[in-house]
């Protein structure tokens, strides 16, 4: 049986936080979500390599993208955005999106969903997983 922490004041410091692979040199880190720190949001930053990609997928819940390092485009309804450091893109529940690294930098992302419980459903499969489950991945690991 899965107990949830207790919500606390806490300080999670670097080494506490790892970095999750998702495939391609893509890497996210968990911040706060339900089962970290009994939070009713999912916080975190991903990491784009230079001309990588995630994905066409979708969530159970709203996300908020914010870019905090490089250049990227964000792919939603047939059209790609660009978006750059302190742009935010606002994706509602259950939109079919991706992001793109266009840059010459790695793409920091800092992404807020507004779910403590988030799920990613790909796009080309329709496949369902829990976020930053063994099965998450941006894209097929090479």
């Amino acid at each position: 049986m899965t107990t949830t922490p207790t919500k606390t004041p806490r300080i999670f410091n670097t080494p506490d936080i790892p970095a999750h692979d998702r495939g391609n040199g893509v890497t996210t880190r968990l911040f706060c979500s339900e089962s970290r720190c009994a939070a009713g949001v999912t916080t975190g930053t991903t990491t784009l390599p230079v001309g990588r990609s995630v994905q066409m997928h979708s969530h159970n819940c709203d996300e908020q993208i914010i870019i905090l390092q490089g250049q990227a485009e964000a792919e939603f309804n047939g059209a790609r955005h660009p978006i750059g450091p302190m742009e935010v893109a606002f994706i509602p529940k259950d939109t079919v999106h991706c992001f793109h690294n266009v840059g010459d930098l790695p793409v920091l992302m800092l992404f807020v969903y507004d779910a403590g419980k988030v799920t990613r459903t790909f796009a080309a499969s329709g496949e369902t997983v829990e976020h930053l489950s063994e099965s998450d991945l941006a894209q097929p690991r090479s």
